[in-house]
């Protein structure tokens, strides 16, 4: 470049004279050249390659311009691969003193992927200069992924279709593979949740008597299943808290490094400590023993329970390990009387005074619907000992019945039941109904409600909601057809998301044991039948051998028939649930016309920026439009899913010559 330097001479004698001296100096070259070369062209683009050739001496420079391409690994001529011809390798020029003039190149890059190297080189006389660009050369083709995904129950048939790949109508479409997944004996999946709801690191009461209540659950099914049984304790030989990723699983494009959740997908740390012992039922019975030590041992002398063991007693902690005491009865665990009497008289203590403040305040029937339902959930009136006397309780349940129109679902369900067991069915039904009409169903997701504005509130938690929704349609309504809808969404929210609250876990396996013990649909062995084109595969899923989530049938490329293998069945016989998915990987350079997906949907929207003085304004791009120089691009791309995910990963290719307006990688 032409560069000016400020030289500045200071000089200074023994007495301290001096004086200063200050030239302007310049560094010239005389020829150079300025190629615009992009920082990658994509296969069979067609580019024209600017060069710019600067005189920066006092007179006109007449000379002569070379373009090379090269591979640089062996130094072999790719002009011709480019659509060079040898005549349009050189271009003569002048250029005017101090001027520029301006060459160009057209070319093709080649249907070819890898590196390239670009020299260009102007000599006049006893100048020249040069610059060597190398230039990756990019797949032009989109690997591409459809998916189809469906929910199958007890014995059903679901027929999972692809138009496009049935069409046939691309001609550069290259078919990669297709892949069937069939994802059985979900229960199990659900039960490996258990390992993180036992070893939560923290000691809070309420962790504990989930720890308690959900081991003694399912201790109580190992005892009445020993298929579950045999199979938790072959599951407990892992040696990570989380179960694995599958690494090598087709579906997988993405490489794991390029996840921000590495160590989940490697199951987690373990340290050798055994966490995931858990599931072996010995280690379960000693687990349920220490943790319910550990909750005598926080009680208070008042019989309230604190927050953290030490702290002072409270009101509501004491209330929920009242329910959860209530909920281990239910399924036989030992739990101590005395422990349940005494949480009781403190209860009985502490509500006296507040009960008739709360009600003439015509407020907190949150906190009594729930105290009322727990209190219908013990056996008999000797658990309670008198505590909350039935006249009491009559007056919290016309309190509470007449704000029912203001609770949500959650609370809905505890009021609904403690109506029924009160034996006011008829109320009792009148507010579930209310609940089962505002829920959505639909084949795809089962059946659900929105997510409440303050789901951060202990009676809005949506898992804790669905999942009470369905042990309140098993006591009230089991007749309610929706309710496999419900089993639905909570497996399909476990398959999409990892449950953070210990609450709601326990909650889940307490509800979804009620479903699966009543319907016989427990320990059992299931089935499943693919059938593609003319292949044909049976699944077998064992009830003490967990295999649901390894079951994959891979279509190689070369294999697929557009016409049968377009059309993916599943078929299957035994109770249960089960989720298959079908995943067509194929590449094009012909982009889908529109926006094909059922579960998620993805679709990608050009516009040009376009500033009119006082604002930014887009102007959506037509296929084909005709972009110059200096234009901003904005991409939008949009994801629709019909289910929360915890996790979602894109990528947008870049076209040759787009740069980002912002190279700088963050969360937006």
């Amino acid at each position: 470049s032409v560069t000016a330097w400020n030289i500045w001479v200071h000089g200074l004698t023994k007495d301290l004279s001096g004086g200063s001296l200050r030239k302007e100096a310049r560094s010239v070259k005389e020829l150079m050249v300025r190629p615009y070369v992009p920082r990658f062209l994509r296969e069979g683009d067609e580019a024209e390659l600017k060069v710019v050739v600067n005189n920066a001496s006092e007179k006109d420079l007449p000379g002569r311009l070379t373009l090379e391409v090269f591979d640089p690994e062996t130094n072999t001529s790719l002009a011709g691969d480019f659509g060079l011809r040898p005549e349009a390798l050189s271009q003569s020029f002048t250029v005017k003193a101090g001027g520029g003039t301006n060459l160009s190149f057209r070319l093709t890059a080649p249907k070819k992927v890898g590196l390239a190297a670009f020299r260009i080189t102007a000599r006049s006389g006893d100048f020249s200069d040069g610059e060597l660009r190398p230039v990756p050369i990019l797949p032009s083709r989109m690997h591409l992924v459809q998916s189809r995904f469906v929910t199958l129950r007890n014995k059903d048939r679901k027929v999972l279709k692809f138009d496009d790949l049935a069409k046939d109508d691309d001609p550069s479409r290259i078919d990669e593979q297709m892949v069937v997944t069939v994802d059985a004996q979900l229960f199990y999946t659900v039960l490996q949740s258990l390992p993180y709801l036992v070893n939560y690191p923290y000691e809070c009461t309420e962790q504990t008597l989930n720890r308690f209540v959900s081991t003694g659950i399912v201790s109580s099914m190992y005892k009445d299943y020993p298929a579950i049984a045999k199979m938790a304790t072959e599951m407990s030989k892992r040696t990570t808290p989380l179960e694995t990723w599958d690494s090598v699983d087709p579906n997988r494009k993405l490489q794991l490094e390029e996840s921000p959740w590495v160590q989940s997908s490697k199951g987690g740390t373990d340290a050798g400590h055994g966490l995931s012992n858990v599931l072996d039922p010995r280690v379960a019975r000693a687990d349920r023993d220490a943790s319910l030590a550990k909750l005598r041992k926080a009680q208070t002398a008042s019989g309230g329970f604190p927050w953290w063991a030490g702290g002072p007693p409270s009101p509501y902690m004491t209330l929920y390990i009242m329910h959860g005491f209530a909920k281990a009865i239910e399924f036989g665990v030992d739990v101590p009387k005395d422990m349940v009497q005494a949480g009781w008289r403190y209860l009985g203590q502490h509500y006296q005074g507040e009960l008739q403040r709360m009600m003439a305040d015509d407020c907190c029937w949150e906190f009594l619907a729930f105290l009322n339902y727990v209190a219908s959930c013990y056996p008999d009136e000797s658990w309670t000992n008198g505590a909350l006397p039935m006249d009491e309780r009559t007056k919290i349940l016309n309190f509470c019945f007449k704000h029912w129109k203001q609770h949500s679902p959650y609370l809905k369900g505890y009021l609904s039941l403690t109506l029924k067991r009160m034996n006011r069915e008829k109320d009792a039904r009148l507010v579930w109904e209310s609940v089962m009409d505002s829920a959505k169903s639909n084949e795809e997701q089962g059946t659900f409600w929105a997510q409440e504005d303050r789901s951060w509130l202990w009676y809005n938690d949506t898992i804790e909601t669905h999942a009470f929704a369905l042990r309140t349609v098993m006591e009230l309504t089991p007749e309610e057809p929706k309710k496999d809808g419900l089993v639905q969404w909570i497996l399909l929210n476990k398959k999409l998301n990892q449950w953070k609250s210990t609450r709601a876990t326990a909650e889940v396996i307490y509800s979804l044991l009620h479903y699966l013990k009543k319907e016989g649909a427990l320990g059992i062995r299931e089935d499943a039948t693919v059938t593609i084109g003319s292949q044909k595969v049976q699944f077998v899923f064992e009830p003490d051998s967990y295999t649901g989530k390894k079951n994959q049938i891979v279509v190689p490329g070369d294999k697929i028939d557009p016409k049968t293998s377009s059309t993916v069945v599943v078929e299957k016989e035994s109770k249960g649930f089960a989720f298959a998915s079908a995943t067509w990987h194929f590449s094009t350079e012909k982009l889908p016309a529109e926006d094909r997906g059922d579960f998620f949907n993805v679709s990608r929207t050009y516009f040009k920026r376009e500033n009119d003085g006082k604002q930014w304004t887009l102007k959506p791009l037509a296929d084909g439009a005709k972009l110059e120089p200096g234009d901003q691009i904005e991409v939008h791309l949009s994801l629709r899913a019909k289910h929360a995910a915890e996790y979602v990963h894109l990528r947008d290719p870049r076209a040759a010559g787009l740069e980002p307006e912002n190279a700088v990688s963050r969360y937006k």
